[in-house]
């Protein structure tokens, strides 16, 4: 697997480094985060909505060191800022890079003032980005006029010329026989894959820390339907065609193999400003 190095920034966000070898693309930096959890208000949002967020934001205050110092994960005075603080930051250092991937959980909950500090935040964002929804984010309740609104798709492509991102919409813990139909067709492309969704695979490698927690927090579970082993069956029969999977949910960061040469990123809460950069190519 390939090395991490971490990079701690003076702005309080966390860089984990990754360099991950594949001939014939040229070289790229592409950062991924996930799990920000924006509880905000604004000018616009009526007491409910106000009540809503602050309650929300202290629930997360204690959420986030829980995450943290259960798995023994960096946790300081300088992260603790708040998440809309955190997200102009990781969106600062993420246009150091060729393309974003943001894997879910963007928002806690939907909310006119979390979709507005989005779309303001996102609308300055010079290079091209995915972010596929996060079992907090339900699709049908996200409008259609954000830039969020993408990821109502069950299905996105993002085309990085001799790469391809492959979006995935799995936050409800299944896979549609219609999404494994679509990541076929992508991997007949002729260009490397990387798959993106929130929710990840137990492995052989993570298999000991997954039964710790609860089902809730990988796909493969007991209850996971035909579709979702399908699914891992695909991964594995294209490992020569398949970069790498990133994923969130956790709070925490885990990365394993799928399958030999498949690599599973998990990356840590962005709620303490967590964020994973990799560079692909020769």
């Amino acid at each position: 697997m390939p090395k991490n190095k971490l990079i701690n920034t003076q702005s309080g966000i966390i860089v984990h480094n990754y360099k991950i070898k594949i001939s014939g693309v040229k070289k790229k930096i592409i950062y991924h985060f996930s799990d920000l959890h924006l509880t905000e208000y604004d000018s616009f949002s009526n007491e409910a909505e106000r009540h809503t967020a602050i309650e929300k934001s202290d629930f997360w205050k204690t959420g986030r060191e829980y995450f943290a110092k259960t798995y023994n994960e960096p946790f300081s005075a300088e992260q603790c800022v708040d998440t809309r603080t955190h997200f102009a930051n990781l969106l600062s250092e993420a246009n150091n890079g060729d393309a974003l991937i943001i894997t879910g959980d963007v928002f806690d909950y939907i909310s006119g003032a979390n979709l507005r500090t989005a779309d303001l935040y996102l609308k300055s964002f010079s290079k091209p980005f995915m972010t596929v929804c996060g079992n907090h984010e339900n699709p049908k309740e996200i409008p259609d006029n954000h830039i969020f609104s993408k990821a109502k798709n069950s299905i996105q492509i993002l085309d990085l010329g001799d790469i391809v991102v492959f979006g995935i919409d799995n936050s409800k813990g299944n896979i549609l026989a219609e999404q494994n139909e679509q990541l076929k067709k992508a991997l007949l492309l002729e260009k490397p894959v990387i798959i993106a969704m929130h929710i990840p695979v137990m492995t052989e490698e993570n298999k000991d820390k997954f039964e710790k927690i609860e089902e809730y927090y990988w796909l493969n579970n007991k209850s996971a339907a035909k579709e979702v082993l399908d699914f891992i069956d695909i991964i594995k029969e294209n490992a020569d065609k398949i970069i790498a999977v990133l994923a969130g949910h956790l709070h925490f960061m885990n990365n394993s193999e799928i399958t030999s040469g498949v690599t599973q990123y998990v990356s840590s809460q962005a709620l303490l400003g967590n964020i994973n950069r990799y560079e692909i190519g020769d």
